[in-house]
């Protein structure tokens, strides 16, 4: 981890949607884009120790479509069974080379998701303004990876995967 990140800020920081960004996922369907946002979630980031947690609560996630969140929450994420959404991060690495304002960090951390558990490298942004920092990036995941079953319906197929996207900011 770059020394200029762990000298700078050297607590927990708990992140929180930037105003126009937050968490969620892109995907891809025959009737068009599907665009979906987490509204329930905790994140926190340890830039010293080089550890983080993000935790949510799948049942947040909305489409803007009743009948496809309610397909989501109930047959592709069975939110009753499998209720928690967690990306433990355990080592954080520069991915390039990094300036004092901040840079491109791997987060290195493994994801459970519907009852997978799996490691996973997540490419982001860290800028610096004073104490606080903004976090954003996205990474794309399979959806057979974590057991999901395919969410399309009759006539409207869902890509096999999603790119989840994420904007945050916080302070110490």
């Amino acid at each position: 981890m770059p020394v200029w990140i762990a000298a700078a800020i050297a607590a927990p920081i708990l992140l929180s949607p930037t105003p126009s960004g937050g968490v969620g996922f892109r995907g891809e369907s025959s009737g068009g884009p599907v665009v979906g946002k987490l509204a329930t979630f905790t994140a926190s980031l340890d830039l010293e120790a080089g550890t983080g947690t993000f935790e949510a609560d799948p049942a947040s996630l909305t489409t803007g479509l009743g009948p496809r969140d309610q397909r989501m929450w109930v047959h592709t994420l069975d939110v009753v069974t499998f209720p928690e959404l967690r990306f433990e991060v355990h080592r954080i690495e520069p991915a390039s080379a990094g300036e004092p304002s901040g840079g491109a960090l791997a987060l290195h951390g493994t994801l459970l998701l519907h009852g997978v558990s799996a490691p996973l490298v997540v490419a982001a942004t860290l800028e610096r303004e004073g104490e606080r920092v903004r976090l954003f990036g996205e990474v794309p995941l399979t959806l057979a990876a974590f057991g999901l079953p395919d969410p399309s319906v009759l006539l409207a197929r869902f890509g096999p995967g999603v790119t989840v996207t994420f904007d945050l900011t916080g302070a110490p």
